[in-house]
């Protein structure tokens, strides 16, 4: 009997630690059901991906961007009317140039300012013309091409020097010089065709080569005479 009682008191004490471990290992998973649930609530049920994270673009009008650059209070500049022109067929080229001055990001012309040009050809001479500014700050010269073959099919550039009345200077060169560049162009000679003169055929009719049409022989009529003798109707002569 004391065997028996010790057996039964180990069997139940080892059946309340094995319940004690089931119940402690179910209330464990709750638990960490219970925190995976908080978790997920707390981000709002968003999933996110790490590879490829959402962009955010920040617009900043005024903090860190460089203004427009304002216009200078004076400009100029120039331009050939041909830029290609031919060299047997024009005597002379026309360039014009612009002389005005920036008031409140407005151009206003220039006039009545002395204006220089210096045209410099490609084997290394040059001319210079001068001329007077319009009211609207424009100034108008005429390049002559006569005697300029050896320039034919080089770039010829045109440099222009403003002075205004109270002194104020402005240069047109570099990239904003006017330039031109004549072409070779071929005469052609017309050719003269000869034609034959009509002549007047003698019915009136005008034709370029006489024509003579026979008329039919006509057939020899016999007389009732004694001795009869034929005689033919003369032909009319062509």
């Amino acid at each position: 009997m004391p065997v028996q009682s010790h057996l039964r008191n180990y069997w139940k004490a080892n059946t309340s630690f094995s319940l004690c471990l089931k119940c402690g290992a179910i209330l464990l998973l709750f638990f960490l059901s219970v925190l995976i649930v908080a978790c997920s609530s707390g981000t709002g049920g968003s999933s996110i991906d790490l590879g490829n994270p959402p962009v955010t673009v920040t617009i900043q009008l005024g903090a860190n961007g460089s203004p427009t650059p304002s216009l200078p209070d004076y400009w100029c500049g120039a331009w050939a009317t041909q830029t290609s022109p031919a060299y047997n067929t024009t005597s002379t080229v026309g360039v014009y140039a612009k002389f005005v001055h920036n008031v409140d990001q407005n151009p206003v012309g220039i006039g009545e300012a002395s204006a220089t040009a210096v045209v410099r050809w490609a084997d290394g001479t040059s001319n210079t013309q001068t001329a007077t500014t319009t009211n609207d700050g424009l100034a108008v010269f005429s390049i002559p091409t006569a005697g300029r073959a050896a320039d034919i099919n080089t770039v010829t550039l045109i440099e222009v020097d403003f002075v205004a009345k109270d002194g104020t200077t402005c240069k047109v060169q570099n990239d904003r010089q006017a330039f031109f560049m004549l072409m070779s162009a071929s005469s052609t000679t017309p050719t003269a065709t000869s034609t034959s003169s009509p002549t007047a055929s003698p019915t009136g009719i005008v034709s370029s080569t006489p024509t003579c049409t026979p008329l039919p022989r006509p057939l020899l009529r016999r007389t009732p005479t004694p001795n009869p003798v034929p005689s033919p109707t003369p032909r009319p002569p062509c």
